[in-house]
């Protein structure tokens, strides 16, 4: 009996070196789960708060365990299995078990060892072991909780870990912004099993916080997403390349963009941060392309708006083609030549005709708005405005004249092209 018991010492011991080695040497997760699948003799899963397979290994594919296969296969436990095991009050003994414990039920095959992982005082994931390989012996309990122990220690190393509030949803954003779910139907089970709730229109808001953490870095971004949420309590953040994401949703547009839109503005002024907005979209499986489009505004904005501290994609989608184009092409030839030529004009004649035709097609051609938007008479506009047609030949009555023309003024204000 002493010596086994010495000898169960000694292996927990040099099972507890190579995993401290492996986490000293930043050998990563793939390596841990390699010990960890020597040491224990059996098949195990990670499973994150989401319901996401984190990790998984074994020797092979276990082929008479339904649940174990419904989980390792695609990656998520299915909702049917998830109903089941709420049912059956397998994630409240979780909660409820700080220690590794047992677990049998009628629908798994081989009993299960479950330890909890944490982080900073939080459930972060599960590890789930399958009684496969070999059955359970007297240490096994141990090693699992020093597993668990090596686990959340190299999971904290991961930026999306450091910055989770241990909230479930974030794992599932975190996958759909990096384009890792494309199956609508795997997309659809997590919603219901994460019981999230989005209204019809949705967009992604992305903020950068750079100067709010150099500013004030001694406040976390968990505190700073908590502020967010008190303003819009529905949303659904999360900390991602460094940046702050929020998933919004409304139902009406119109008071999204007055309420709601307006008291974010409100905040990032008073802490001096900027935001991207995209555009309006449906389908969670389309985020990725959504929260490209808030970055991209949020890149365009900060480099070409320095007053304005919210920026909608919709703002710049033209910017955005003329960025994409100017790796190919020389945008200013692109210019409808009239307008250069006025451009040319003003320059030689010392005159400003190019901001008064700016002014009137920015205004759609409304006289009151135009005049006052140069502090000019009504009459004064109606002059110039004669004056150009005669100058560069063309007549702005035509709609795709006005057209080219606002679009070239968009490729200068992009080239940063004064007139």
């Amino acid at each position: 009996m002493e010596e086994s018991l010495r000898r169960l010492k000694e292996e927990l011991a040099e099972n507890s070196f190579k995993l401290l080695e492996a986490l000293a040497q930043n050998k990563g997760l793939s390596y841990i789960i390699e010990i960890g699948y020597k040491m224990l003799g059996n098949p195990f899963c990670i499973i994150d708060m989401s319901g996401k397979a984190v990790a998984t290994i074994s020797s092979g594919k276990i082929k008479d365990d339904p649940v174990w296969n419904q989980v390792v296969t695609p990656g998520y436990i299915c909702f049917d299995t998830f109903s089941f095991y709420i049912t059956n009050k397998f994630y409240a003994r979780i909660d409820n078990n700080e220690a590794p414990f047992f677990w049998v039920d009628n629908y798994s095959k081989y009993p299960r060892l479950i330890g909890k992982i944490k982080a900073q005082g939080k459930h972060i994931a599960t590890l789930i072991i399958c009684e496969h390989e070999r059955p359970y012996e007297v240490g096994d309990v141990k090693l699992t909780s020093i597993l668990c122990n090596a686990f959340s220690v190299e999971l904290q190393k991961n930026e999306f870990i450091n910055y989770s509030q241990g909230l479930m949803y974030e794992a599932f954003i975190e996958d759909l912004l990096e384009g890792k779910i494309k199956d609508n139907r795997i997309i659809q089970e997590r919603i219901k099993i994460l019981n999230l709730k989005f209204k019809r229109n949705l967009f992604v808001l992305t903020i950068n916080v750079d100067d709010f953490v150099t500013r004030r870095s001694l406040i976390s971004l968990n505190v700073l997403r908590g502020e967010l949420a008190k303003i819009i309590p529905s949303v659904k953040t999360i900390t991602h390349s460094d940046k702050i994401v929020m998933l919004l949703s409304c139902d009406n547009r119109k008071l999204f963009f007055k309420n709601d839109l307006e008291a974010l503005k409100k905040f990032f002024k008073r802490y001096k941060m900027f935001a991207g907005l995209s555009s309006c979209f449906s389908n969670m499986g389309e985020i990725e392309e959504y929260y490209l489009q808030s970055l991209e505004a949020l890149k365009l904005g900060m480099d070409m708006d320095k007053q304005a501290i919210l920026f909608n994609y919709e703002d710049y989608a033209v910017f955005h083609m003329a960025d994409i184009c100017s790796d190919v092409i020389d945008l200013k030839k692109v210019c409808h030549p009239p307008l250069l030529e006025l451009i040319e004009y003003d320059r030689q004649n010392n005159t400003d005709y190019t901001q008064s035709l700016y002014a009137y097609i920015i205004n759609s051609k409304n006289l009151v708005k135009s005049s006052e938007y140069l502090h000019i008479h009504r009459n004064s506009l109606v002059y110039r405005i004669e004056k150009i047609e005669k100058i560069i030949n063309v007549n702005l009555n035509d709609n795709d004249v006005l057209f080219n023309l606002h679009f070239s003024f968009k490729l200068l204000e992009f080239m940063k092209i004064t007139f």
